[in-house]
């Protein structure tokens, strides 16, 4: 009796598997392979990273509002608000009159979360009209009313919200503006972000304008101020 063996004819390149589950069409292709998915991972990451940009912490109230790498703080020192511009205070003159945008974060506290309700249905009263519009969002979970208003320089008000005034955006009273402005409840505390841009100012401007509003985040743990 002769004893009978079988053959077994294997292609050239053959691997019998590899770490990837699959067969590799040659020597190489699975490093290969990986080599391309860690690249694309540090794309990804490298993308991630410039779409946040800088960022705004509240310790207090406990939330962030992001903003592009091209915004700068305004420097101005204020008891209950933060400012950010998008051209570098010590030389504006880095970016068009026409498109030099200021945001400020104000935190307003009102008496009980009623209040904060009756606040933002005020500003949802008036109907909208050419000069001025309102929308309703959600941020972050959070109910919140969007104001957008064009009003000539003059009337963008003193104080710590119009900041702008005291700067060199401002050379010509007779230009107008777009006030911009998104108010976030949670609980009894309002977060008013107020930006303003001239009404020449390019859409990618007004973009980042809106993007930076509705960028905020809460910190969900100890976020809530409640009413009382």
């Amino acid at each position: 009796m002769h004893e009978v063996g079988i053959a077994c004819i294997r292609p050239k390149n053959y691997l019998p598997h590899n770490t990837l589950g699959i067969l590799p069409f040659e020597e190489g292709f699975s490093s290969r392979f990986l080599r391309i998915i860690f690249l694309l991972a540090l794309l990804c990451l490298y993308t991630e990273a410039q779409a946040v940009g800088k960022v705004y912490r509240n310790d207090k109230f406990r939330y962030t509002v992001f903003y592009p790498d091209h915004w700068f703080p305004s420097g101005i020192v204020y008891a209950n608000a933060f400012e950010v511009r998008n051209y570098d205070p010590k030389n504006p003159q880095s970016v068009q009159e026409k498109n030099r945008a200021s945001v400020i974060i104000v935190d307003i506290v009102n008496e009980n979360a009623e209040a904060t309700d009756r606040f933002l249905n005020s500003l949802l009263a008036r109907e909208n009209t050419p000069e001025q519009e309102h929308q309703t969002l959600i941020i972050n979970g959070h109910r919140a009313v969007k104001i957008r208003r064009k009003v000539p320089a003059q009337q963008l008000g003193p104080g710590a919200s119009r900041a702008l005034a005291s700067g060199p955006l401002i050379t010509d009273q007779t230009k107008f503006f777009y006030s911009i402005s998104t108010y976030i409840a949670n609980g009894k505390h309002v977060i008013s972000i107020e930006a303003s841009v001239p009404v020449e100012a390019d859409a990618s401007v007004i973009k980042e304008i809106i993007k930076i509003e509705e960028s905020l985040k809460f910190d969900k743990s100890k976020n809530q101020i409640k009413g009382g």
